[in-house]
């Protein structure tokens, strides 16, 4: 039998019996392994088999004579370094099912000589020898062995595809981020929407649910399809049926009811979010999985945005009457329920191509981890157990509770100005109109500067572009804040301030290079340290942390806000009224003591600007930390951010 027969048999026999091949293909590991020495280091095989007098399949490796020990000891040598070569080069999902060892009890070569227990000796440095791995990885002159590597093009539509699902998670999180404050700021009170808020806490705790994700699935169906083909479906159909009750409960400004509804679907997409990022894992090649954080910047900035600035311009009335219409109407083209309407259709779609989708074999579908000695699998209980206790292991990893410390804090200097800054502007009566069309021509700068930055980020080491962008960002918080202070009153269009609306438009487009480019880095380095063994669960567990560094502080920057706000009663007259006003807008506006005698509460000095400029500092100070410790948070080797499943990092 040839050489390509051998290893062809031993392949077939590895794919029949996953779970039994150490010892039903133990015949054809003897065969195939000389064919793959010969052929990855022939001069080392020849010159063993010329020593021993033996052909190689009545050679005994733990019987080869004294006389030969050199000749073993360099063909150790030279196995050996194929087999780091091929690790390197291998894609880890293809070879995951068959990692078929010659039978050296998973000892090196030369060990094989030595008498003991067959039990592998990691204080000697011994390794395993993948016959499969070095047959389809390994390289030497005189073979062509190695598996090609994909181009970027063959990745194209896996790309494309993750683009998609990360655009339907950016949906609901636009609308309730984004859209929803501005609709919400003419009719409540910041502290109220702090407290619609609310709503996107699911996507910072989803780590609660993140191993149950990652383990309870159906093989047939596929892994990541089991959750996200219903998860998606249960979207579409809460977006079609409560569409009409969202615009209801917007007009009467039922914060309780919206926060709600919105909490719903990003539970959902939170749910989705686990489940693509696994994928993300295995539906890109190993030597592409790092463009994973750049389809999630594209797909993520494309919902988001399209759901805050697009649909914000849509829904304006004054903007649609004088750009879009020839006969004005009362409110704008698209409203709340038409919007969620048609996202309910597009979920609906795109879910029924993924049906059609096949999946493929996921990293761990051939993990012998999961399975006892007798070839059984382990309870679905214990599955979620252990990923629980796993994920404990990682968290209590001194390099990831660093990381996990930064993740938290970063956003601390430029909340309060990013997030609150466009309310402040409609509140000085800036119209919605503006601001819309602004926002509408800030959208495509905004989609090339996600693609530069995402290149940037993914082609250079991560926290370089990271550290930059984060500086930038700060300074464009601290004039963005300036910039609020000094527009003018009621600014009802573009042409009547140009320059101002042009600041404005400038410092927008910076802001979102410098925030895609950081989370782009953030994402690309996630990617690479993460642990695929764990499948979602470690990159879920990171982004968790860093949307709570997002979603915590809000409720109580915007509280401040309010507190730090001090109102005086102006008299009809144009005098001061020693009246007492409340913090609150809506209660300022309604009725009170100042009103009641026909004064008006007047904001004497705004806690925007205070939180705001208090925040940069903290975020500078912060700032000096972050440069010295990334570098070398980014220096450490893979080991350092894996945990095994005994508590030792791996």
């Amino acid at each position: 039998m040839s050489c390509e027969r051998k290893l062809e048999a031993l392949r077939d026999c590895a794919r029949k019996h996953p779970r039994d091949h150490k010892t039903i293909c133990k015949h054809l590991h003897v065969a195939a392994g000389f064919c793959v020495f010969g052929q990855l280091c022939p001069e080392e095989v020849d010159g063993l088999l010329e020593c021993s007098g033996r052909g190689s399949q009545g050679l005994n490796l733990r019987s080869v004579p004294a006389r030969c020990q050199k000749y073993l000891d360099r063909l150790d040598g030279c196995i050996q370094g194929h087999q780091e070569a091929a690790q390197e080069r291998a894609d880890r999902i293809f070879f995951s099912s068959c990692f078929l060892f010659f039978p050296t009890g998973g000892r090196s070569i030369s060990a094989m000589t030595r008498s003991g227990p067959r039990t592998p000796n990691k204080q000697n440095g011994e390794k395993k020898i993948d016959i499969l791995k070095l047959s389809n990885g390994g390289s030497h002159e005189g073979g062509n062995h190695a598996k090609p590597q994909k181009g970027i093009r063959d990745e194209l539509g896996n790309m494309v595809l993750l683009v998609v699902l990360y655009c339907l998670q950016g949906v609901p999180m636009g609308l309730s981020s984004g859209a929803m404050p501005f609709l919400l700021q003419a009719r409540t009170s910041y502290t109220n929407i702090g407290l619609f808020s609310l709503a996107s806490y699911p996507y910072s705790f989803k780590l609660l649910w993140s191993p149950i994700v990652d383990s309870v699935y159906s093989r047939s169906f596929g892994r990541r399809k089991t959750w996200i083909v219903p998860i998606q479906l249960m979207s579409a159909l809460i977006m079609i049926t409560f569409a009409d009750h969202a615009e209801a409960t917007l007009k009467r400004a039922d914060v309780f009811g919206l926060t709600l509804l919105f909490a719903v679907l990003i539970l959902l997409a939170a749910t989705q979010d686990i489940a693509v990022d696994g994928w993300a894992l295995t539906l890109l090649s190993k030597e592409h999985v790092g463009y994973a954080s750049t389809c999630q910047t594209i797909g993520m900035n494309i919902g988001y945005f399209t759901s805050f600035t697009v649909f914000l311009a849509l829904n304006d009335r004054e903007f649609c009457n004088k750009h879009l219409r020839v006969q004005p109407a009362g409110e704008g083209i698209v409203t709340l329920a038409s919007y969620l309407r048609f996202w309910g259709w597009v979920y609906a779609l795109v879910t029924a191509f993924l049906l059609w989708k096949r999946e493929g074999k996921s990293e761990d579908d051939w993990d012998m981890s999961n399975s006892s000695t007798n070839g059984k699998k382990k309870p679905k209980t214990t599955e979620i157990y252990n990923a629980y206790m796993q994920l404990w292991r990682v968290v209590r990893l001194p390099s990831v509770r660093q990381f996990a410390l930064i993740l938290v804090t970063y956003r601390l200097g430029v909340l309060a100005a990013e997030s609150a800054t466009p309310l402040k502007l409609l509140e000085k009566g800036v119209s919605k109109e503006a601001l819309a069309g602004l926002v509408l021509l800030e959208f495509p700068m905004e989609l090339v500067s996600a693609l530069l930055a995402g290149r940037w980020a993914a082609t250079s080491t991560p926290f370089t572009p990271w550290i930059f962008g984060y500086h930038i960002r700060l300074v464009m918080a601290a004039l963005v804040t300036y910039l609020a202070y000094l527009f003018p009153p009621g600014a009802s269009n573009l042409s009547e301030h140009p320059a101002e609306f042009l600041v404005l438009a400038l410092f927008g487009v910076v802001t979102s290079f410098t925030a895609t480019l950081m989370f782009t880095a953030q994402g690309s380095f996630c990617n690479k340290i993460s642990d695929p063994d764990m499948g979602g669960a470690y990159l879920t567990l990171l982004n968790t942390i860093a949307n709570m560094g997002f979603l915590l502080p809000k409720v109580l920057i915007y509280w401040l806000m309010d507190v730090l706000t001090v109102r005086h009663c102006l008299a009809p007259t144009g005098e001061m009224w020693d009246f007492q006003c409340p913090t609150k807008k809506e209660l300022a506006l309604g009725p009170n003591a100042c009103t009641e005698m026909g004064g008006e509460c007047i904001v004497a000095s705004d806690g925007f600007y205070k939180i705001s400029y208090c925040m940069v500092l903290i975020g500078f100070v912060l700032g000096q930390s972050f440069w010295r410790t990334l570098p070398r948070l980014q220096a450490l080797p893979a080991r350092m951010w894996h945990a095994k499943r005994g508590g030792k990092s791996s």
